[in-house]
């Protein structure tokens, strides 16, 4: 999959949280082999994301058994929605946590870093150590202002992971780059017919630099998800949702 085409899935549905599929990577890291962290983005907690099916995610990704749970931000549409969301973030108990980085929407949202703590370790331009993991999340770039330049100390032996709402190239200047960036934001494009999303006429124009699936950013090995919930439309097409299990491999 690229920046502008990419192959169309067979897939359709109007209600968020329906036909989520998991989606397998693999890092080499023998000082953290065994390791299993889950990744998905772009929740979008709305009216039309039912209490059951919040549920019934939550309850899939927890079945998962990750050690580390990573957001990549947009977890809901309103404050009301935000609310419920939350409530089923105890269903998760990953045994080293959970870490977000806030999406666009996060910012239009009152308080939002206040509601979410507690729930989650919110990153923004910040890092923390967790058993040789340095895991850095970048702020948004719409409202927000994404710095990633001191998150991952020289000198450190530490696999760097970094959660980056947008799929963009980030400067680490004068620091070490991530050795794995996780991203979303585009759901895929959300409408792919014929290989076409909308990122391909022009909505949001040149602002991301790949839409959906792994690549290389600035030298960076890159998973951009299609994420999980619906924005503007209540439709998939084309698109599934998402969520990545990395599995850290001798």
């Amino acid at each position: 999959m690229g920046r502008f085409f990419s192959p169309p899935r067979r897939f359709f549905s109007r209600v968020p949280g329906e036909g989520v599929e998991i989606v397998r990577h693999a890092v080499s890291c023998a000082a953290l082999a065994g390791l299993k962290m889950a990744f998905f983005s772009d929740i979008h907690a709305s009216a039309h994301f039912s209490d059951a099916a919040l549920e019934a995610f939550f309850a899939r990704v927890a079945a998962l058994e990750a050690d580390i749970v990573c957001i990549g931000g947009d977890f809901a549409e309103d404050e009301e929605s935000l609310g419920r969301l939350l409530r089923f973030f105890p269903l998760l108990s990953p045994r080293l946590g959970a870490y977000a980085c806030p999406g666009n929407n996060d910012h239009e949202i009152d308080g939002f870093a206040r509601r979410v703590a507690g729930q989650v370790c919110l990153l923004v331009n910040e890092s923390v150590l967790v058993e040789g993991l340095r895991l850095g999340g970048v702020d948004e770039r719409k409202w927000g202002r994404p710095d990633a330049r001191a998150l991952f100390p020289a000198g450190e032996d530490a696999f760097r992971v970094l959660l980056s709402h947008y799929p963009v190239t980030h400067d680490f200047a004068p620091g070490p780059k991530a050795d794995l960036q996780l991203s979303g934001h585009t759901h895929g494009g959300q409408f792919n017919v014929l290989g076409f999303t909308p990122y391909a006429l022009m909505f949001e124009p040149r602002g991301h630099e790949w839409i959906s699936g792994e690549c290389m950013l600035g030298g960076v090995r890159t998973i951009v998800s299609n994420g999980i919930g619906m924005s503007r439309l209540s439709l998939r097409v084309g698109v599934p949702p998402q969520v990545h299990v990395v599995t850290f491999e001798k």
